[in-house]
């Protein structure tokens, strides 16, 4: 009880929050450059879509004309134009008035994040862009903001980077307690005559009003890291069950039944995923079958939903179009279903396309800019409690 009650009154002089202090100071240190770069990186890429059609306004007035090519046709063009390279998915090729895009990897060394994204008229077959993924500026950005610019190993280091950031915002909640009697004035920021004790005001107030989102966007973003990990997680705090939807989809998959016809064309294989995927969730991602592969894997986004967070991933056969196996978002339990909101939690996507959506937009665009500020203060308390004692 005297324990309970000193922390309730006079929270300073308790042990373990004097210990605590010391974990926020030094991890705070060590984490004030990535969390900083990850957070401008952050609110930069939040108007991505919007800024890409202002960059590229062609690749989004395409003109639906008659067919004046086939997919194949194109794709095998574009694919003979760029010798060392293999195309393996089209992407947005359901959308009728904006550019087809197919997508390529290199032919030796396996799948990369940096793969290449060639950007045509659907109708005429006329490359309209032919770039790399993290090329230009707003590539950058991206690159940096989900891989470090380093790859596979780039993204392992940011995930664990970011666990230090979720015991940085969770140990200053336990710190921004100042007691039962002041906690109050302890949520509004107050002008006071002492610029150090405006720092600190702005450091532990922002702080705490920010926390809650800056640990959902924490959380959705170690799902690009951990997406295990974090779903068996998810399903501990929900009670509810999680399955990968990818892995699921392979083992409940049939087996393609042996046939003798070619396989199916791109033209084809579209037409056959329309009739298998429900019709509020076209088709807009397909992924062209291995060399030597049977299937056609597929995914349709329910219209109106907020990105990534609600599809349906369906196996093709390769020569027949037969489905093989289908997993929709909406008959997961609640666990998976919560796992698929990272993408659109993460980058304040769930808002809708309306004024709520640019609104949670402008949010999420501020909330990006907070570490800098958090970090900023943060150093001026660092200096004013041990390094300036050391230069004096």
């Amino acid at each position: 009880m005297r324990r309970r009650s000193t922390w309730m009154r006079s929270p300073q002089q308790v042990l373990l929050r004097r210990a605590l202090f010391q974990i926020h100071l030094w991890s705070g240190c060590i984490l004030v450059m990535y969390a900083i770069v990850i957070g401008l990186t952050g609110s930069a890429l939040v108007f991505k879509d919007e800024l890409l059609r202002k960059l590229e306004p062609t690749l989004y007035q395409v003109v639906p004309v008659a067919r004046q090519t086939t997919m194949d046709a194109t794709v095998l063009r574009i694919e003979n134009s760029h010798p060392g390279w293999i195309a393996f998915a089209l992407r947005n090729f359901d959308k009728h008035t904006q550019a087809t895009e197919l997508l390529m990897r290199p032919a030796t060394g396996g799948a990369t994040p940096n793969y290449r994204v060639v950007s045509f008229n659907p109708y005429t077959g006329e490359v309209l862009l032919d770039r790399l993924r993290y090329a230009g500026l707003l590539g950058l950005l991206s690159n940096l903001h989900v891989y470090l610019l380093s790859g596979e190993t780039g993204l392992l280091i940011s995930g664990w980077m970011a666990l230090g950031l979720l015991l940085l915002c969770l140990s200053g909640l336990v710190l921004w307690w100042p007691g039962v009697q002041r906690w109050v004035s302890a949520l509004v920021f107050h002008r006071r005559s002492s610029w150090r004790r405006m720092n600190f005001d702005l450091h532990t107030v922002i702080g705490f009003w920010t926390s809650a989102a800056f640990i959902l966007v924490i959380i959705t973003g170690l799902d690009f890291a951990f997406p295990r990990p974090l779903g068996r997680v998810i399903e501990f705090v929900s009670g509810h069950g999680y399955r990968d939807t990818g892995v699921s989809l392979d083992a409940i998959a049939r087996k393609p039944q042996p046939s003798g016809t070619e396989v199916l064309t791109l033209d084809q294989a579209i037409a056959a995923a329309y009739k298998a995927l429900p019709p509020d969730a076209p088709p807009g991602y397909l992924q062209l079958p291995s060399r030597d592969g049977l299937t056609f894997r597929v995914t349709g986004y329910y219209r109106g939903a907020a990105p990534y967070s609600h599809l349906v991933r369906i196996l093709l056969d390769g020569h027949t179009g037969a489905l093989l196996a289908s997993s929709d978002t909406q008959d997961q339990d609640l666990g998976s279903r919560l796992e698929q909101y990272s993408v659109a939690l993460h980058f304040g996507l769930f808002g809708g396309t309306g004024r709520l959506g640019v609104a949670v937009k402008i949010l999420w665009v501020v909330l990006g800019m907070v570490p800098a500020l958090l970090a900023v203060t943060g150093v001026v308390m660092f200096w004013n409690r041990k390094l300036r004692f050391l230069v004096h």
